[in-house]
């Protein structure tokens, strides 16, 4: 029999095995077997074809993933965290914190390596959860700015519901607060979440890019600083659906916690610093108004912590009269614009030369 005929087809690989001798088996097992041999042979064909199916489809949907990731809608959405990607080596001048860290400091023109850790609402724990994560990435004898902001005294947050999915993004498992892996998958590969309408139409026409650091000149009327301090003011001192106040048991549990950063600091050979940025007058007012006792906390928080570590320095810029009075460097009542940013940024930076955290002529 002709073997170059018969070997491509399933009879004819049964035909031309070396085993095979159609005169020794009956009629009825011939035909069973022939069956068998083409189960096999077409299932084997139908598996090659589904993997080759898995293969192309999931190499499509990494690519489309990819192309995605990149546009400048996709980061947007994802927002500050970009900047964890790319955390450089041997950092001497970093800060810590929620909003108040992500918008007073602007290290654009410091001589030094520097990178902003901060994120808007950041509490504490992850303060601590990122530092751990890049502590590595820190010099000898460099600086952590930790900011201390009105609004993590005595306040507790009971759940990271609302904030979690940002750190899936850069921070491993093992320093959050709770982790899926099937949540990390999702938010890694938003093709498989994401409307397929909206995924072409940010592919082929994007958006254009929004600056790391927004270059807003941005002011407000005292009207509308009264307006917008009045209102802080209530959310700061009102219970919401994740953070509560928590009183004493708030204070000593938020001590302990920014104590975790200042030991994590020292056993590393960084200094920390404990800082609070400028609030507007009409801020500190309403608070000395409506919450009369809230400085003597806010003030025993940072004292306490400076009687357990001696020599840790307190920066208090909250009341400063370079700044609280003057409205034109603030975007808000406690948050500033980008002039502020960098008029607070020197400040701060040649208070540490004066302390001699600093070199004055480092490259």
């Amino acid at each position: 029999m002709d073997h170059e005929k018969t070997s491509g087809s399933p009879l004819g690989w049964l035909l031309c095995a070396d085993n095979y001798d159609p005169v020794e088996l009956e009629p009825g097992i011939t035909t069973v077997y022939l069956f068998y041999v083409l189960r096999n042979w077409i299932l084997k064909r139908f598996a090659v074809k589904c993997l080759l199916l898995f293969t192309s489809t999931f190499s499509f949907m990494v690519l489309l993933n990819f192309l995605y990731t990149k546009t400048n809608y996709a980061q947007n959405i994802i927002g500050d965290v970009q900047k964890f990607y790319n955390v450089p080596e041997h950092i001497q001048l970093a800060n810590i914190g929620s909003s108040h860290g992500t918008e007073s400091f602007d290290y654009s023109d410091v001589p030094y390596t520097s990178i902003n850790f901060a994120l808007t609402s950041q509490y504490f724990f992850y303060d601590y959860a990122i530092l751990k994560q890049y502590i590595t990435r820190f010099e000898k004898n460099a600086v952590l700015l930790i900011p201390i902001s009105y609004f993590q005294i005595t306040k507790k947050i009971i759940d990271f519901e609302d904030q979690r999915d940002r750190y899936y993004h850069f921070l491993a498992g093992k320093y959050m607060d709770s982790y899926s892996i099937k949540k990390k998958i999702l938010i890694s590969f938003p093709v498989l979440t994401t409307n397929p309408n909206i995924l072409i139409k940010y592919i082929v026409n994007d958006i254009s890019p929004v600056p790391p650091i927004s270059p807003a000149f941005k002011t407000m009327t005292e009207p509308e600083l009264i307006e917008y301090c009045t209102a802080k003011h209530k959310a700061w001192t009102t219970d919401s659906k994740h953070v509560v106040e928590a009183g004493e048991e708030g204070f000593l549990h938020n001590k302990k916690l920014a104590s975790q950063i200042v030991e994590l600091c020292y056993t590393n050979d960084i200094h920390p610093i404990l800082i609070t940025t400028p609030i507007t007058s009409i801020l500190n007012n309403i608070y000395a108004e409506k919450s009369p006792g809230f400085f003597d906390t806010f003030h025993r928080f940072t004292r306490e912590l400076q009687e357990t570590y001696p020599g840790l320095l307190y920066f208090d810029y909250s009341h400063d009269p370079r700044f609280e009075n003057d409205f034109s460097l603030f975007v808000d009542g406690d948050h500033l614009n980008i002039i502020g940013r960098k008029k607070f940024t020197a400040i701060v930076i040649s208070d540490l030369q004066t302390n001699g955290l600093l070199d004055i002529h480092s490259p």
